[in-house]
């Protein structure tokens, strides 16, 4: 499975929303206005550094220099093994700064996914 090719997997239920101070957006390379890409420009992903509150997360590749850094709201054990991830955008051909999405991550268990709540924490300004 990779990144690139976003999953259609059902949707799982609703949850409620954290709340912008449950999350660090000081990041000084992080642009946390309102923005989006389209999920069929996503074409990588690899490590960020944790959260200070410990947090998991990653940055997703888009275009051709393009990251956006996604945080993980919740337990996500098979994240830092896995070789491949994938978004369950629940059919929306566009995520956005602020929006809660569904990772898809392969478990240990073989034919078995793990789902791991992310919030899209902003695009990574990259320094000249």
């Amino acid at each position: 499975m990779s990144l690139g090719a976003v999953l259609a997997i059902a949707a799982c239920a609703p949850m409620e929303q954290p709340g912008a101070d449950e999350y660090d957006t000081t990041l000084a390379n992080v642009d946390t206005d309102r923005a989006c890409f389209f999920t069929r420009e996503i074409n990588g992903y690899s490590n960020a550094p944790e959260s200070p509150r410990g947090r998991d997360r990653l940055y997703i590749a888009t275009g051709v220099s393009e990251r956006w850094l996604l945080e993980t709201w919740g337990s996500c054990p098979e994240l830092d093994f896995s070789l491949a991830v994938g978004l369950d955008a629940r059919g929306s051909t566009s995520i956005c700064t602020g929006q809660m999405e569904t990772l898809v991550v392969p478990s240990a268990i073989p034919d078995t996914l793990d789902r791991c709540p992310v919030r899209v924490v902003g695009r990574v300004i990259e320094e000249d």
